[in-house]
């Protein structure tokens, strides 16, 4: 990937983050629900058939995936977002050089 040059509006890009960190949890919580429903389908512990067992899981590891490639587009469009403009960069340089 890129270097991390340039400066940040430091609120957005950490808004960015804690959006990233939350679908993160989403994601997570999606794949641990269809671990959970394969889990109860190979143990019998379930009223659910195999097949639509297996099927939900797939449909929830599928969203799972999916909400994953979104949050990594949506972090780098919202990280990318969050950079100032290179008038402000020069401006903030010149301000620290006083």
């Amino acid at each position: 990937m890129g270097k991390r040059d340039g400066n940040y509006d430091e609120l957005k890009r950490a808004r960015a983050g804690g959006m990233a960190a939350l679908r993160a949890l989403a994601a997570g919580y999606l794949a641990y629900l269809a671990w959970q429903i394969l889990a109860g389908v190979q143990s019998g512990e379930t009223t659910m058939t195999p097949a639509v067992g297996y099927a939900a899981a797939a449909v929830f590891l599928l969203a799972a995936a999916a909400f994953a490639v979104y949050l990594i587009r949506q972090w780098r469009i919202e990280s990318e977002a969050a950079r100032l403009p290179e008038s402000d960069e020069a401006e903030s340089s010149a301000e620290e050089e006083i």
